[in-house]
């Protein structure tokens, strides 16, 4: 059964080329730019400014969510047969949101009827960070803020971090537009991160070894 609340696609105000070039297959479509990354479409809008995720479509959710733009979709979650990508990604593991005030913005995606699934914190007192979890889909929405002091201003889609069937082989391929392997929090993956900043790129990415299944 295809989850409820399935991320189907994020929308991105930039160009596709430099994601390209970082080895996606992208598909030109009547003058319209997309990929697919697992069971989610990354589709992109090249604007005068860089802006990175403006708008996710999730399964079920048919409004902003603490001006998050969710935006209503008619599409349904399905079998998609996502392209090979030469940089080895086949998946989207965690799609981060940050934002001022973690309560806020919890209750809001609970209210949105989007599953929280866990809550990690770290650092020292007042000035913890707190890691809290959702599904949608096969997909983890990672919400990141302070633990402790709510701050003024609004939650942002600020990255996503994505799984490569071979990581060695993503490594070489991307070259000097990542930074050196090494080991990720999670035990028995290791992680890269792409230079984005270099690309003109406005979505930190994150690129992870598969999950080690616990024996």
């Amino acid at each position: 059964m295809v989850p409820e609340r399935q991320l189907l696609e994020i929308n991105l105000s930039e160009d596709a080329l430099p994601w390209e070039r970082i080895g996606f297959d992208i598909l030109t479509q009547n003058s319209t730019q997309s990929t697919h990354v697992g069971r989610t479409k990354l589709c992109f809008k090249k604007i005068d400014t860089i802006e990175g995720i403006s708008s996710v479509h999730v399964e079920g959710v048919k409004q902003s969510v603490d001006s998050l733009t969710f935006n209503p979709t008619t599409t349904s979650a399905g079998e998609i047969e996502a392209p090979f990508h030469p940089n080895r990604i086949v998946r989207i593991d965690h799609l981060v949101v940050t934002t001022p005030n973690p309560d806020k913005t919890t209750k809001a995606l609970i209210e949105a009827g989007i599953s929280l699934s866990g809550v990690r914190t770290f650092g020292n007192s007042p000035n913890q960070t707190r890691q809290s979890f959702f599904w949608l889909g096969d997909v983890i929405l990672e919400l990141v803020g302070p633990h402790e002091v709510a701050k003024d201003g609004d939650p942002l889609f600020w990255g996503l971090a994505l799984v490569s069937s071979d990581i060695n082989k993503t490594v070489n391929y991307l070259g000097d537009l990542c930074t050196p392997l090494k080991d990720a929090i999670q035990p028995g993956r290791q992680i890269t991160t792409v230079k984005t900043r270099n690309l003109s790129i406005g979505v930190s990415i994150a690129i992870m070894s598969p999950h080690v299944s616990a024996n």
